[in-house]
Formats: structure tokens, sequence, C-alpha cells
């Protein structure tokens, strides 16, 4: 188990030079077409496949997340999550494993979620979402294992979100920008800020077709919070956010920043060559984010 999930982030993002973090986002639609289907067995074929992405993107990875939704959804997927877990804790013992689940509930109920995400499903972090106040982050917390990654929902990447998250409140200033203050608070209270952080979209076009790219939000959140909190970053890849741009705004040496991309990799090819293209995503991203800024070692 992980005791200081930030320490070992920042190894392994120095030992590969590297701020990649590979999403493990599987759909049966997009299973590749070399592998046998069959529904019974779904959740056999799931586990194989993710098994020959986390073996061919590890070299370029610094860190594994897996969207627990799209195993739910699938007979028998919970435990394929977790034995994907326990895969990459046995044969990649630096890597750290996420989880996005995304919880956000009353006391007793994320005291629930911590058995479930930490102790049954074995990871080393997660995210919350802290719409229902202190309790969703507080209750998550295990005292006799503070190491543990909690990560709070802040400015996220899908479009939606900005109709909720840029809401002016009467200070003048966006509820997002409240609610980065607000986890950073708790996370001081509760003695967890070195392994706490936030979700923290990347730099995209505004408006959509303008060729501006936006990332006054990383800007911010770096005067708000500086280097206490790290950030997970989705938003790379096939939705189309920007490196360079994320980089400069946000990145503060080796363990401030994730650049997590999910469908860009694990679903660069849907044939024979399917886990040697998504080593060759992983390692292309990871090369982007060198040239833009993000080189780890200097």
């Amino acid at each position: 188990m992980i005791m200081e999930f930030r320490k070992m982030l920042t190894e392994r993002q120095k030992e590969i030079n590297s701020l990649v973090c590979v999403g493990l986002d599987p759909l049966p639609e997009k299973l590749p077409k070399c592998i046998p289907e069959g529904q019974r067995y779904i959740w056999k074929i799931i586990r194989f496949w993710m098994y020959r992405i986390i073996d061919n993107t590890a070299p370029f990875t610094s860190m594994f997340k897996l969207q627990r939704a799209h195993y739910e959804a699938t007979p028998n997927g919970e435990e394929v999550l977790r034995g994907i877990v326990n895969y990459i804790h046995s044969f990649y013992k630096n890597i750290p494993v996420f989880l996005d689940c995304k919880r956000g509930d009353i006391g007793r109920t994320q005291k629930c979620y911590r058995t479930a995400q930490f102790d049954l499903d074995g990871v080393d972090g997660m995210n919350f979402n802290p719409y229902m106040g202190k309790d969703c982050m507080e209750f998550l917390i295990d005292p006799e294992n503070i190491g543990r990654a909690i990560v709070g929902l802040c400015y996220t990447s899908n479009p939606s979100a900005r109709e909720v998250q840029d809401v002016s409140l009467p200070s003048g200033y966006p509820y997002w920008e409240f609610m980065a203050k607000k986890i950073l608070k708790w996370a001081e209270d509760l003695g967890v800020v070195e392994n706490a952080g936030l979700v923290m979209a990347a730099a995209y076009e505004k408006p959509k077709g303008s060729g501006k790219i936006f990332s006054y939000h990383l800007k911010r959140i770096r005067e708000l919070v500086g280097d206490k909190l790290w950030l997970l970053i989705p938003g790379i890849g096939t939705q189309g956010g920007f490196i360079e741009e994320t980089i400069r705004a946000s990145f503060m040496g080796a363990g401030s920043i994730a650049i997590n991309s999910s469908s860009g990799i694990i679903f660069a090819s849907d044939g024979e060559d399917y886990a040697e293209a998504a080593a060759l995503e992983a390692k292309k991203l990871r090369d982007q984010i060198r040239e833009a800024g993000g080189n780890v070692i200097n």
C-alpha cells in the first residue's frame, strides 16, 4: 500500500521524466477487433485488454487512473477493476493507482465509500465531489493512513460545467475559485494537505472555433493554492486541450501536476497493434509535454 501518494508520484515522474497519467476507461464497443468477442465472458476480455494496455504504456506512465463507472456498467466489472488495481500493484509497484469516482455524500456514506474505494478496491487515491461540504472530504480520510490522495472537483473539462462552476458569487469571484480555497482550507484543517489535490481542466479554446486559448483558470489556481495542492488535469487528447499552455500555466515541478489521457491512448487502434499503438500515443504525449516545458529532470 502506498502511504504517501504525492511523494510516490513525484519520484515516479522523476524516474521516467513523464507527467503522463493513463486513463484505463474501457468501453465494450471499442474492443479491439482482434480480441474474440463473447458477451458471457466480456469481463475476462476487458481484463485481458487492460492488462496489455498497462504492460505497454507503463514505461511512459507516472500514474494510472481508472474511471469506476466504466467497470460498474459491465457484468463482474467490479472484480475486474480490483484485479487491475492488484495487477498494477503487483507488477508496477512504483506507479500509483487513482480512482475516478467523484463520490460526495454525508459523512456516514463517505465513510462507506472510503472503505469501498480504498480498502476493497485497493486504490491509492480518489476524487470527490465537494458539493455537500466538508464531510465529503473529512470522512474519506483514514487517520491511520493519511498518505492517500483525496482530490476535489474544482474546474472540470466538460463544457456544461461552466454554467455551474463559473457562477459569480456576491464576492464577485466564481464558484470554482470559492471551492478551490475551501478545499485547501479543509485539507489544512484535516492535516492532509500534502497529498490533497484538485481536478483542473487543461487549457482549451474559448470560445470554440475562435483560435483563442484559455488558460486563466490554471494561472489563477496557482495564485490561490500555490504548490500546496497537486493538480489532476483532464481534457488533453480527444477533448482538445492544449499542452503547452497547460504546462506554462500550471507546472511547478515534479509532483505538481499529472496530465491525463484516456481515450486518446487506449483507443489508439482497434487492430492487432492496439497495445503497441497505445504505447506510441503515451510516448507521444510524454514527449509533447517535455517539449512544452514539462521536463522534470533538469
